[in-house]
């Protein structure tokens, strides 16, 4: 019987012993042995006494049209869908995605949902549908009273916020009527268009410079201006997303609008010999946060209205005035968002 030197083994593995002592082939055999098939039994089985799967589903197709990196468009889908809770609760649940494949590890219950919501992003990937958005600025809400005949209410969740869906034609009609308007203005990003299941961004706003605090200095005047910088502006994305049958759109809206009411003035004594006194500026600061999920007919404009907000956007074209865009203005801000369906004249 052959015998091994302990000096074969690494200190600090499972097997290891001091190097005096020598060990029988035949004895360290069987425990590798053993020990390979603990680790396979480890790595081959997961906790599902609630019925759970693994389950893949290729979704290369979209991903490939949507760019690199998109895949997690689909995970935040799934998790809104689901609610989150159910991927950390008492269950083990994963969830996890690459640019080819998504991977899910649930009950058939939910694995039959999130293989609903992937079709929705795969079907017909490689001609997507498209959605325009559109953002404008109007200064008064007279503008509802004008359209009171068109609008058709859907439900909306936050206070303030008020949502309608209404046929192309008086779509496109409702834009020129608010164009028109010498109070009403556009993101200076114009309309985007958004692709079935990806997000689109508009944006606009500014960046205020404050005297945030001033500092002691060796040279004259002896002291000096330290600057602080404010970024203001409104920031709205939109991800909407066909149903499984092509009737509908669900969307789901998110918008932050961040703006600098006034510059409140601080005097402030300085150390020195002559006592001086200087203006610092501390931002008063408005901020609106909207989160939003709306359904609607596919053959329909969805129009909301996120009430009278924060526009701290600076003019943008010739329909606006300067007096619309001084700091603390209201603005009654309207979304427009018009599914182009493949084919779709």
């Amino acid at each position: 019987m052959r015998i091994f030197p302990r000096e074969l083994f690494r200190a600090g593995s499972l097997l290891a012993v001091p190097s005096s002592i020598a060990v029988p082939c035949s004895i360290l055999v069987c425990a590798l042995v053993v020990w390979g098939g603990l680790v396979q039994q480890a790595r081959g089985q997961l906790p599902a006494e609630s019925g759970q799967t693994w389950k893949s589903h290729d979704i290369s197709p979209w991903v490939q049209q949507a760019g690199a990196g998109s895949q997690k468009h689909i995970v935040d889908w799934v998790l809104q869908e689901t609610g989150y809770a159910a991927w950390h609760g008492a269950t083990p649940a994963s969830l996890s995605a690459d640019e080819e494949t998504l991977r899910s590890f649930h009950v058939p219950e939910m694995q039959a949902r999130v293989e609903e919501i992937v079709a929705r992003f795969v079907s017909d990937a490689s001609s997507p549908h498209r959605f325009t958005v559109r953002v404008l600025g109007v200064g008064s809400p007279s503008w509802r009273n004008d359209a009171r005949k068109m609008l058709r209410s859907i439900p909306a969740a936050t206070p303030g916020v008020q949502a309608w869906i209404m046929s192309r034609e008086e779509a496109a009609y409702l834009t020129a009527l608010l164009r028109q308007r010498s109070d009403c203005a556009e993101l200076p990003t114009g309309p985007v268009q958004a692709g079935n299941g990806l997000p689109a961004v508009l944006s606009g706003g500014r960046r205020r410079s404050y005297v945030q605090d001033v500092a002691l200095t060796p040279a004259w005047p002896g002291w000096q201006s330290l600057p602080g910088v404010c970024d203001e502006g409104i920031t709205l994305d939109l991800q909407p997303l066909l149903t499984r049958d092509g009737a509908a759109v669900e969307a789901v809206l998110r918008c932050r609008i961040d703006q600098v009411e006034r510059m409140a003035s601080v005097p402030v004594t300085l150390a020195t010999a002559e006592r001086q006194r200087v203006q610092i500026e501390v931002p008063q600061v408005s901020a609106v946060r909207i989160g939003e999920r709306f359904r609607w007919p596919v053959s329909q404009v969805l129009v909301v209205g996120l009430g009278l907000v924060p526009w701290p956007v600076p003019g943008n074209n010739t329909a606006s005035t300067a007096a619309l865009f001084t700091d603390a203005k209201r603005t009654d801000v309207v979304v427009l968002v018009e599914p182009r369906l493949r084919g779709a004249q």
